[in-house]
């Protein structure tokens, strides 16, 4: 069942000048918009960090950083302009900052042994042998 209303316009006209200066503030603000992966890009990220950790954890390796690198790879995170603070994490439910590269939540992510920054800032734990 469509719709039958069909809008007609009225008057024949040129935009005002305040108009078109409203435009090109949308224009602005939208190609300054942060947009976050398809989801099915951001399901395959957090499959292949959490697989990365698994076979870490059976060949015996560290999964999880210690807490001063995981602090240093948030300070990293904190400071870049990819990171959004507008995503609330479903497990903290708070605004935690989600990656526009990768659609992670940086903050847990760079908990991970395993884990990269997918522009490179900072790399997979290196010292990721256990102590016995």
């Amino acid at each position: 069942m469509g719709f039958k209303f069909k809008p007609k316009p009225t008057v024949d006209r040129e935009a005002t000048i305040e108009e078109l200066d409203r435009i090109k503030e949308t224009e602005k603000m939208l190609g300054k918009e942060q947009k976050l992966p398809p989801i099915s890009q951001m399901v395959r990220n957090v499959a292949v960090d959490h697989w990365k950790s698994l076979k870490a954890f059976l060949k015996g390796k560290h999964v999880i950083v210690p807490q001063e690198v995981a602090q240093q790879r948030w300070d990293i995170c904190r400071q870049c302009p990819h990171l959004m603070y507008d995503e609330t994490n479903p497990d903290t439910d708070r605004k935690d900052g989600r990656c526009t590269e990768c659609g992670c939540f940086m903050n847990v992510k760079c908990h991970y042994a395993t884990a990269e920054c997918p522009i490179g800032k900072w790399k997979k734990f290196e010292n990721n042998e256990k102590k016995a």
